[in-house]
């Protein structure tokens, strides 16, 4: 494999945008279902139930196959509801809040609730799962409350819980995750399409378990000690046990994922003869640590593409500024490159929105670590989101219809 690479023959920004959009774009919630029903089923919709960030573009899959009077919910979060489900009479729409839950996200787990136990045997039943879920609608066990659920999401953020950690604090405290919702519906004919935003795309994870009919099966991460005792204090420190839904034909696939957008930036590199050193799904873990080992990566390997997936953990300080992990792990890597020429980074999560913010990551490369004096400060106080924009290395790429955790695209030359 040739290794050659130069970068004054390219436009490095444009190729970046364009191979992490190619990418992107092939996991779109549109693309990916309409493929599933088309290939696998069912024919005809009866009932259908879309939560997540990519719920409006998973929908749109399937509009040829929902029936003309069918009942259909979509909870999505604000300001990601595409004009042509809000102008079809067939859908009902809740906007709520990500990543942390508003009033909203109770008022559309009850909604979400009731819409599962009021199916009927005979109406065939589709749910359609992206990432986002957990945040966007919640039923919580009795005697807890909203204010209870944003303090806890909080603390879960601050501490930097993986996405198995924080799957297991919510199926306890819920009763519609991990397998409880679906415990509802009485439809003999269910399925489920999902778009993972997880590590191993395990569909008890995926939503904290919104979507699936048993709880995660993979051995339980250690909670950090503050978190159990806000739990403990809620009476939530013993797991439950779980229902399991008496459907009698139920179906379940992932249709879009990490690897599948990775595979197509390979693709789009390919196609330009672009040499692709390395794809491997290495950004999960604490941050510096995965930015250590991304860094040390790019500055001994060949020149070439470099494609990452996956998705670090950020311990906030306890105020923190504006960014998102993707932001922060962009401004990291700046600086490891920084004097360096030949390298350049896109570092974005794949659902538009990184963080609390409305950009997608950043874009950087050798020198954007030394256009301002307070790339340092910035770092420290989780604040990259202001010091990208700064400098012109912030990435907007508004919502994308889709949410299979980052993808970082390193160009070397």
């Amino acid at each position: 494999m040739s290794t050659d690479l130069n970068l004054n023959q390219i436009d490095p920004k444009k190729v970046l945008k364009n191979c992490w959009g190619e990418g992107v774009a092939s996991v779109r919630g549109e693309h990916a279902v309409n493929q599933a029903l088309f290939e696998y089923g069912p024919q005809r919709i009866d009932r259908l139930l879309a939560v997540g960030k990519a719920a409006s573009s998973m929908c749109q899959g399937a509009i040829d196959f929902i029936s003309s009077n069918a009942q259909c919910l979509v909870i999505t979060k604000y300001g990601h509801t595409d004009q042509q489900i809000v102008e079809d009479q067939r859908f009902q729409i809740m906007e709520s809040a990500h990543p942390v839950p508003d009033l909203n996200s109770m008022k559309a787990g009850i909604l979400a609730m009731n819409y599962v136990e009021s199916i009927l045997p005979s109406q065939t039943f589709l749910m359609l799962v992206s990432g986002g879920a957990s945040s966007l609608l919640e039923v919580l066990s009795e005697g807890l409350g909203l204010e209870f659920l944003k303090t806890l999401t909080d603390a879960m953020l601050a501490n930097g819980l993986d996405i198995n950690q924080i799957n297991s604090v919510r199926t306890r405290i819920s009763l519609i995750k991990g397998g409880k919702l679906l415990a509802l519906c009485k439809s003999k004919s269910a399925h489920v399409l999902l778009i993972s935003d997880v590590p191993h795309d395990d569909t008890a994870v995926i939503g904290s378990g919104i979507g699936c009919t048993s709880p995660s099966q993979l051995i339980e991460s250690e909670i950090p000690v503050e978190i159990e005792e806000l739990l403990a204090d809620a009476g939530m420190g013993m797991r439950k046990n779980q229902l399991i839904p008496a459907v009698s034909n139920f179906s379940s696939k992932v249709i879009a994922s990490n690897s599948i957008a990775r595979n197509i930036c390979e693709q789009f590199a390919n196609k330009r003869g672009l040499p692709v050193v390395m794809n491997e799904e290495l950004l999960h873990g604490a941050i510096d640590e995965v930015v250590n080992r991304i860094s040390k990566i790019i500055l001994s390997g060949p020149s070439g593409v470099y494609i990452f997936g996956g998705e670090p953990t950020v311990v906030l300080p306890e105020n923190p500024g504006r960014g998102g992990r993707m932001q922060h792990f962009a401004l990291s890597v700046a600086k490891s490159i920084r004097g360096r020429s030949d390298i350049h980074l896109i570092a974005a999560g794949t659902d538009g929105t990184d963080g609390p913010t409305n950009a997608a990551g950043g874009m950087v490369d050798g020198s954007t670590y030394e256009r301002d004096s307070g790339a340092d400060a910035a770092l420290v106080a989780a604040d990259a989101g202001r010091y990208l924009e700064r400098v012109g290395g912030l990435f907007l790429s508004g919502p994308t219809g889709t949410n299979v955790m980052d993808i970082v695209i390193v160009l070397k030359s």
